[in-house]
């Protein structure tokens, strides 16, 4: 299989698993890579979770999600990862998008979910870092 990450190179550290590639990047943005056909399950969430906070240090830092071809995520994992938002080590969220069901799914989040972090879509990758590296600087103001 081989791994499509957006922007791999610029990862200093990371943590890969079956699941995915969980990383920071050299700008300080925490990565997360969903392999493909993976359903994302509150149990893979908990193990996300701890990575985050490993490679972050527990210091909050912006992050991009990004999901490779038929990766699904169900609504227990939805509702889990509300709940696991204030225990994520993340000041502000990207999703980055590449096809019309990961963007409605995002979306949705959003739109039932409302994180309390701010939350973006992208279909364009540069763009949602340009956004995040942005946010950041605005919110440590």
């Amino acid at each position: 299989m081989t791994i499509k990450m957006t922007q791999a190179e610029q990862l200093v550290r990371k943590i890969e698993f079956a699941e995915s590639i969980v990383g920071i990047r050299k700008d300080g943005i925490l990565h997360v890579y969903i392999k493909p056909h993976v359903e994302i399950t509150p149990e893979y969430q908990d193990k996300q979770l701890l990575a985050l906070i490993d490679l972050s240090g527990g210091t909050k830092h912006p992050a991009i999600y990004e999901a490779a071809e038929y990766v699904t995520v169900g609504s227990d994992a939805r509702n889990h990862a509300a709940a696991l938002e204030e225990k994520t080590p993340t000041l502000c969220k990207v999703v980055f998008v590449t096809n019309l069901a990961h963007k409605i799914i995002a979306e949705f989040y959003f739109k039932f979910n409302k994180p309390k972090q701010p939350y973006k879509v992208f279909s364009n990758f540069q763009e949602g870092i340009d956004w995040l590296i942005k946010t950041r600087d605005e919110l440590r103001k």
